[in-house]
């Protein structure tokens, strides 16, 4: 199967239109990446509430081992004290314990809440920049290859079936075949008196002019 004519200009004619439409595809996705690149760029909001979740938790255990640390000083500070030192320290040491780890919970609580909604976050972007990535590189691609692939389909078409249709033809068949269908312009390329070689049985111009104008060499 021939895939492109084999008259040089026709050829390059073609395969400059070939090429311009892979280039088109290329440009189509470079397109798409960047887009899609942009958009991800944007999960870097949603990390950045995940940051702040863990630094909330980190602040809330932080403060609570603060309050511990200086309960658990004042008690060792007061273990000297004769009698009633030792229990008061012990009540010292235990008495932030209860608020400590509620402080502690809530922060964990709220902390791991706005991570999962950072995580969420990034997931949806990342899950959009694919999306629009995809669409911004398909949609014109396929308007471009409906436009261009059955219009190619049937130039390689044309040529097969030329190919099997002039092989054996008669060639005073073939010359008139081109007398008649080609236009003047075309025929005066090949031959400056089509009509009168016909009728003198010249046909050798007539049928290169067929062949050549059907893509085939």
């Amino acid at each position: 199967m021939r895939l492109y004519p084999a008259s040089a200009t026709a050829r390059t004619r073609t395969l400059v239109r070939d090429l311009v439409v892979v280039g088109l595809l290329a440009v189509f996705a470079w397109t798409g990446v960047k887009t899609h690149d942009a958009i991800l760029e944007l999960t870097s909001i949603g990390r950045g509430i995940q940051d702040s979740g863990r630094a909330i938790s980190a602040t809330t255990r932080n403060t609570a081992s603060a309050v511990d640390n200086a309960f658990a000083d004042a008690g060792n500070a007061v273990n000297g004290i004769p009698l009633v030192g030792g229990q008061l320290g012990g009540t010292l040491r235990r008495a932030p314990s209860d608020a400590t780890s509620a402080l502690r919970a809530e922060g964990d609580e709220q902390g791991g809440r706005i991570v999962r909604l950072g995580v969420e976050q990034v997931r949806r972007t990342e899950r959009a920049a694919n999306w629009v990535g995809w669409l911004v590189f398909l949609l014109p691609s396929v308007v471009l290859l409906a436009w261009f692939v059955p219009k190619r389909s049937r130039q390689v078409l044309a040529m097969a079936t030329a190919h099997r249709t002039l092989s054996h033809a008669p060639e005073h068949i073939l010359a008139a075949r081109a007398a008649y269908s080609l236009d003047y312009k075309t025929l005066r390329r090949y031959t400056q008196d089509p009509f009168g070689d016909l009728a003198a049985g010249r046909h050798d111009a007539l049928v290169t002019a067929l062949r050549r104008e059907s893509g085939l060499p």
